[in-house]
């Protein structure tokens, strides 16, 4: 959903699961790089994977050099330039051509949904804090939707969302890459972006987001990274015990992943988080898991949010939980 490893705006380029400039979309292996580090590199001195005490920068820049991949350039050598990749041989685009055009392809889609499915079905086998809507539990409700108890078959998840309004992914010009846009009008105070939606997860502590990014493949990996976000959650009221609540760590497996700030196009959010005020000029409810549109969103038009809404731009939060 958002840029969290640096300081840089949302480019989502298609060379990693939009992002990847060297894995093509029928590369079911998504790079080989699927090996662990545990595997591949050097083990710290105590006999466990270097990246065993990593932030996230570190993750991010010299376990995975992710800055080649989501970027564009490498990490430790920013001067080189990435060599632009056939497009037929991969959905990934350079930056330069994914400004060329608005429209995103089925085959860029598919390569997005993939990297969402894999960390998705990850999460869900080895974490699982929350309640995820993965296969089965959505054949389960389309199950019970109909009164059929004995159908078993899986049903794809690539549709369940954290956005709950209708939508496209679309490029976003310079310097942001991938947004998305309402593909019909929305008034003010819908509801557009649920967390409590079945699409998103969380961590409670540094170490178990960390291992979980350090034993993907590199392109999802990186994206994995990207695609999180630290959040002190308010309680909602006394006694709430939702393990959400305090600092948490998010990870969506959605197209909400490429919503971008307002503030890096200098204008206000069109979504913002917590519930509307109930009369004109009064105040939000606190930000907690749901998305509202702050007035009224023509066809056509991106959707925008305030990072800065629900996390301390300092990055200070990824410190405190331990990375």
């Amino acid at each position: 959903m958002f840029t969290k490893a640096s300081d840089e705006p949302h480019i989502l380029e298609d060379s990693s699961d939009d992002k990847d400039s060297d894995v093509s979309e029928d590369d079911d292996s998504e790079d080989d790089d699927t090996l662990t580090y545990e595997e591949e590199d050097e083990e710290a001195d105590d006999g466990r994977p270097v990246w065993w005490r990593y932030s996230i920068d570190e993750l991010f820049e010299d376990l995975w050099n992710c800055g080649e991949i989501v970027y564009g350039y490498d990490v430790q050598e920013e001067e080189d330039q990435v060599e632009n990749q056939d497009d037929e041989a991969n959905p990934a685009k350079t930056s330069e051509d994914a400004n060329s055009s608005t429209e995103v392809s089925e085959a860029q889609i598919r390569f997005l949904q993939q990297q969402w499915h894999t960390i998705r079905e990850k999460y869900v086998r080895e974490v699982h804090l929350v309640p995820i809507v993965h296969e089965e539990l959505k054949d389960s409700l389309s199950n019970a939707e109909t009164g059929d108890t004995t159908t078993t078959t899986a049903i794809p998840s690539r549709g369940i969302s954290q956005l709950v309004v209708p939508n496209r992914v679309g490029d976003a010009g310079p310097h942001k890459g991938r947004g998305v846009y309402a593909t019909k009008p929305i008034p003010k105070g819908t509801l557009v972006s649920d967390l409590d939606n079945g699409s998103t997860g969380i961590f409670k502590d540094g170490h178990s987001w960390r291992e979980f990014a350090a034993t993907l493949p590199r392109m999802t990996a990186c994206n994995f990274i990207e695609w999180s976000w630290v959040q002190t959650v308010p309680p909602a009221h006394e006694g709430d015990d939702d393990l959400r609540n305090g600092l948490t760590i998010f990870v969506a497996f959605d197209e909400s992943n490429l919503l971008n700030s307002a503030d890096w196009d200098g204008i206000e959010a069109n979504v913002r988080c917590g519930t509307p005020p109930s009369e004109e000029g009064g105040e939000r409810g606190p930000c907690r898991f749901q998305y509202y549109a702050a007035r009224d969103i023509d066809a056509g038009e991106e959707l925008l949010i305030d990072y800065g809404e629900f996390e301390d731009l300092s990055q200070q939060g990824w410190t405190d939980i331990g990375l």
